[in-house]
């Protein structure tokens, strides 16, 4: 587990999809990525900025009330895209298959893991978002190897 970030910037909203493209050029590699920042911080505007970059070509929405999107990618078989602030248990995750998706090797991006305590058994990045003004934000990237 690497505790120091490997990736930290500020940006303004109409930059988002450069940082977009660095992202995943950089880290394309990992399936798994967690999300995390207060409400508002950005975390599902970054993921619609990443959809052109993981072959979606539809509308990206919020999973908040349905816990998981599931998108179809042109080149990469379908991307899971998760919300776990309204879980309240590691046991809600077996309900919702999240396990299953995890192994699924598909591309997963999950926010507010950290809700209930998830951890991926594999190898995932930690994407923490702050929100410093109203166009202006904070990204800081850790890479955890397991």
């Amino acid at each position: 587990m690497n505790l120091n970030p490997v990736f930290e910037a500020s940006y303004q909203l109409e930059e988002i999809d450069e940082l977009a493209s660095n992202l995943f050029t950089r880290f394309s590699q990992y399936r798994i990525w967690l999300l995390e920042g207060n409400l508002g911080a950005g975390k599902t505007t970054l993921i619609q900025h990443l959809a052109p970059f993981l072959g979606i070509e539809i509308e990206i929405n919020s999973p908040t009330f349905s816990l998981i999107n599931e998108y179809p990618s042109v080149d990469k078989g379908k991307i899971y895209h998760l919300d776990l602030y309204r879980l309240k248990s590691l046991e809600e995750l077996s309900e919702i298959g999240m396990f299953e998706i995890e192994e699924s090797g598909y591309f997963c991006l999950i926010e507010w893991a950290s809700a209930v305590g998830y951890i991926p058994a594999s190898s995932y990045l930690e994407i923490n978002l702050e929100h410093i003004e109203s166009t202006h934000r904070r990204i800081s990237v850790r890479i955890h190897e397991n």
